[in-house]
């Protein structure tokens, strides 16, 4: 919430309540109307805790939220649909790395392969009337300079459902505007927020929980 919101929320809580004294036939203090300001820096700051790191902790699961924490440097593969031109072949299960950064209002979602990252445009965790949650992602593909001549620099979009509480697996599907699409699954997770490939590949992995 921007700080504008919080103000008109605040307000709107502090007129009903003042609305309802009076009808109540009691007195308003002034002196409850003069720390307004007060509160609205309180609860600004409280808001800012809750979306940086309070949102995470266990005490406030799942009675206050129950939006995934995935936060950290996921290990797994992806199968794709691309055919080599040269070969007429696929390639098999390619080793991928997707790092994500997240607090409780955005998500940032980087997929690192060995020939390319993808970054989010766009990304969310949605979830359907079951509860069933899924990490919805339109990314950029942007692959090393000396290969974006077999492999141009492309968009598209991926889902990720969300398995486990904690969260244990991340896996789904991909498209990009190529033409091309595959599955991933991701089933290791590090704690760390790798910047590369090299470094994702160094990372300690354990299984998702």
């Amino acid at each position: 919430m921007t700080s504008n919101q919080i103000k008109v929320l605040i307000g709107l809580v502090v007129v009903i309540w003042a609305v309802t004294l009076l009808v109540q036939d009691h007195p308003v203090p002034l002196d409850y109307i003069k720390a307004f300001s007060y509160t609205v820096t309180g609860v600004s700051f409280a808001l800012v805790l809750w979306n940086r790191w309070l949102w995470s902790w266990r005490v406030f699961r799942p009675w206050l939220t129950a939006r995934p924490d995935l936060r950290g440097t996921w290990k797994g593969h992806l199968v794709s649909s691309w055919v080599d031109p040269n070969t007429k072949q696929g390639r098999g299960e390619i080793e991928v790395y997707l790092v994500i950064r997240q607090t409780f209002s955005t998500v940032d979602a980087r997929l690192l392969t060995g020939e390319s990252f993808s970054a989010s445009l766009s990304a969310d965790i949605v979830a359907d009337g079951e509860g069933i949650q899924t990490l919805a992602v339109v990314y950029r593909n942007t692959p090393r300079a000396l290969l974006r001549g077999r492999s141009p620099i492309g968009h598209g979009g991926m889902l990720l459902y969300v398995r486990g509480t904690p969260v244990r697996q991340l896996d789904g599907e991909y498209w990009t505007d190529r033409g091309t699409k595959g599955e991933l699954t991701l089933g290791l997770r590090s704690s760390g927020l790798c910047h590369d490939f090299a470094e994702a590949q160094n990372a300690n992995y354990e299984t998702g929980k």
